[in-house]
């Protein structure tokens, strides 16, 4: 292995990733969400496949789906190389390949709003769930003060079909047989969003970014901490419950 190779897998098995956005969003994940051992756990448009990695290290029966035959290869690749057991597949969130009621939890992390049908995508998630099985989401809300260029610069970057806020996805959830059990906004204090912002003109790439990402993640979490508005935030985090089948 590289010495950039190397730093890289000490980043992932630390913090995960160099994008301090997603760092704050897995730790929120981690900490909500109430794993047993021998969960069965689907990580829905799983990316590279870290955050599935993470929860299979806990114990658990993981598969990860991802859209994106590129990161579904590097997802296996990293478990492999980890020597994790943790299973990677290529496939749709809109029609996921799995049979009805075979996972005890849901985790997709900053993906609903890339869905370009997010309701199907929900049905599905909650098809494929045992009854009352957790399904636990971060989305992008941007709800914090931003304006509608930086808005609208953000939404062609990183290809955002919906943002959401807790009203609106309580009731995509509600109208897919979900109950929402609660729901907190994330990076939302003035220092995360000049760091958010940055990111954003930087389009969440280079060098630059990665050093900037590393030092903005303590001093955000800190400032999320003191100064943190509540009501608003540039993502949402939710945990529900699969209440019905969905229609």
């Amino acid at each position: 292995m590289n010495v950039r190779g190397y730093i890289g897998h000490l980043i992932r098995r630390s913090v995960g990733t160099t994008n301090f956005i997603r760092i704050i969003e897995w730790r929120s994940i981690s900490e909500w969400l109430n794993l047993d051992e021998g969960d069965k756990v689907l990580d829905v448009a799983c990316g590279d496949g870290i955050l599935s990695l993470k929860i299979a290290e806990r114990g658990c029966s993981v598969c990860g789906i991802d859209i994106s035959e590129n990161a579904i290869n590097r997802a296996s690749q990293l478990a492999k190389r980890d020597k994790i057991s943790c299973e990677f597949q290529v496939g749709d969130a809109e029609c996921l390949p799995y049979a009805d009621g075979c996972f005890d939890k849901i985790v997709s992390s900053s993906s609903l709003e890339h869905f370009q049908d997010d309701v199907k995508a929900l049905r599905e998630m909650n098809r494929v769930l045992k009854p009352n099985g957790i399904i636990m989401l971060t989305t992008d809300s941007l709800s914090y003060l931003i304006n509608d260029r930086t808005k609208q610069k953000h939404s062609k970057i990183a290809n955002v079909v919906n943002y959401y806020d807790s009203e609106k996805l309580e009731k995509r959830l509600a109208s897919c047989g979900f109950g929402m059990i609660k729901s907190k906004y994330l990076l939302n204090s003035g220092i995360t969003s000049f760091f958010y912002k940055l990111g954003i003109r930087l389009e969440w790439s280079g060098l630059l970014w990665m050093g900037i990402s590393l030092i903005a993640y303590p001093l955000c979490s800190i400032s999320d901490k003191l100064f943190g508005i509540k009501g608003v935030g540039y993502t949402l985090i939710t945990e529900a419950k699969k209440i019905m089948e969905s229609a």
